[in-house]
């Protein structure tokens, strides 16, 4: 799973490592139209596939949108 950056789609288990987030959790966001995820159609295993990007997307809009000045800065340091 060290390449999960680079892949566009990833497979259910990458994408828990990814996201951070639970198996059910990414199915349920997928079936409720928040990510992009389906069952793969290419793989007879109806296994699960994830659209990176939309996770991203997803994760961002959890992010605080407005930071203030000092907050910002501190940001900035860190990275």
């Amino acid at each position: 799973m060290n390449n999960c950056a680079e892949k566009r789609w990833l497979r259910l288990k990458e994408a828990t490592y990814y996201s951070c987030m639970g198996k059910s959790r990414l199915i349920d966001l997928a079936l409720s139209g928040v990510i992009r995820g389906a069952k793969d159609p290419d793989n007879k295993r109806n296994d699960w596939i994830f659209d990176r990007l939309s996770i991203d997307s997803y994760r961002e809009a959890q992010m605080p949108a407005v930071f203030n000045a000092k907050e910002k800065a501190l940001e900035i340091l860190r990275s």
